[in-house]
């Protein structure tokens, strides 16, 4: 059996990432045809943290403090071993150690000559397009990384054909080298969901609302949504709720969270908008459900998983008119410029105004299908006789 290696850091606040791994790994488990011949390791930091996640019991889970602190020295040792040796050396030990053949979505290569293949992911080149929301030493070193990937790592994993258009701009690299595999979900079905009476007392919840489950980083964009919000407050009679959740915490831009709630208070909205905190995966779906619509005002996505989740049970989403959003093509669909407030809040408007039974959540019954070519197309570049392992 092939033995293939994710990497999950269980403290990192990026739960979308990890969501997109943990569903990729239960896919692959359950199916006969790739779980006969993948076994799938997972790499944490602590055991403990994932059993907040729902992970099929055939993960054979190490619990590895040699691959989380590698300091900067060694790791910057690796870097110059790879272009030099084309294979690490500190990270080469730990992957022999545990007999890994392929490692995959990590941002590190291990080299042409490694024990391993590594399959690095790029989710996107955010800092192509807000530079300034990074620093210049974040931006040489991801650049420097992408050089490093394109001749030292066994492929490249990009998640839209934005983002596949975003790289080559960058650096030449082969076609061959790069795959574009745009993930989606196994959602769970509306019996497994909470009911709403549950939601309801839990986060004191009113019948009719509109649902954005994006983390309070910058570029989310949450600050148009209190703008629309506002504005309708000021010109029509429309009591406009609107529920947040997910991770307070922005490296880039440590006061976002507050700044964006200072200005829900100066406009008196706080019975409009409202933070539920950073919640379970089931209430995020369920939440997803039971709305009248999704809210994704993002300036930026490398693929959101927000449409994807709310594409599999048929919601309406709002959505921020940018190149990715367009790509993943959800037919419940209402656009608007990113700083337009007073579309986005004609759009709220008349959402809110559409009877209710129109709102129905439907469980798409292609989504299975979906997922099943979303694997199979990432477990054939395992399998191919271009890995050279079987």
């Amino acid at each position: 059996m092939i033995r293939l290696a994710f990497v999950i850091h269980s403290t990192r606040t990026w739960l979308g990432g990890v969501n997109v791994i943990l569903n990729l790994i239960n896919s692959i488990l359950s199916s006969p045809k790739f779980s006969s011949r993948i076994k799938v390791i997972l790499f944490t930091d602590s055991k403990l943290n994932l059993n907040k996640f729902k992970l099929n019991k055939n993960v054979e889970i190490i619990e590895s403090s040699e691959l989380f602190k590698i300091n900067l020295l060694c790791r910057i040792i690796d870097k110059i071993s790879i272009i030099f040796y084309s294979k690490t050396i500190y990270l080469e030990k730990i992957l022999r150690k545990y007999n890994v053949d392929f490692i995959t979505h990590t941002s590190f290569a291990t080299g042409k000559k490694s024990i391993a293949k590594s399959i690095v992911w790029i989710p996107d080149l955010q800092y192509i397009y807000f530079p300034e929301l990074f620093s210049f030493k974040y931006r040489l070193l991801k650049k420097i990384n992408i050089y490093i990937c394109k001749d030292h790592a066994f492929k490249i994993l990009l998640s839209s054909k934005s983002a596949l258009s975003d790289i080559k701009r960058i650096c030449n690299i082969k076609n061959k080298k790069l795959i574009v595999s745009k993930f989606t979900f196994n959602l769970p079905k509306p019996k497994n969901l909470k009911k709403f009476s549950y939601l309801k007392k839990k986060y004191s919840l009113n019948k009719n609302f509109f649902y954005l489950p994006n983390q309070y980083w910058v570029h989310k964009n949450h600050k148009v949504v209190i703008e629309a919000i506002n504005a309708i407050k000021k010109n029509s009679n429309k009591n406009i709720i609107v529920y947040s959740s997910g991770s307070k915490k922005d490296y880039r831009s440590k006061n976002n969270f507050q700044n964006i709630f200072k200005l829900v208070k100066s406009y008196k909205l706080d019975k409009n908008y409202i933070y539920l905190g950073l919640i379970p995966y089931n209430d995020v779906m369920s939440l997803i459900y039971y709305s009248l619509a999704v809210i994704n005002p993002s300036n930026f996505e490398g693929w959101s998983s927000t449409v994807e989740q709310a594409k599999g049970y048929n919601k309406k989403i709002i959505l921020s008119d940018i190149k990715v959003h367009r790509e993943q093509n959800p037919k419940n669909a209402f656009f608007f410029a990113p700083k337009n407030y007073l579309k986005l809040s004609k759009i709220l408007i008349k959402l809110s105004s559409t009877k209710s039974k129109n709102f129905q959540a439907k469980y798409d019954k292609d989504l299975k299908k979906q997922v099943n070519k979303y694997t199979e197309k990432f477990c054939s570049v395992i399998l191919s006789r271009d890995s050279r392992l079987i």
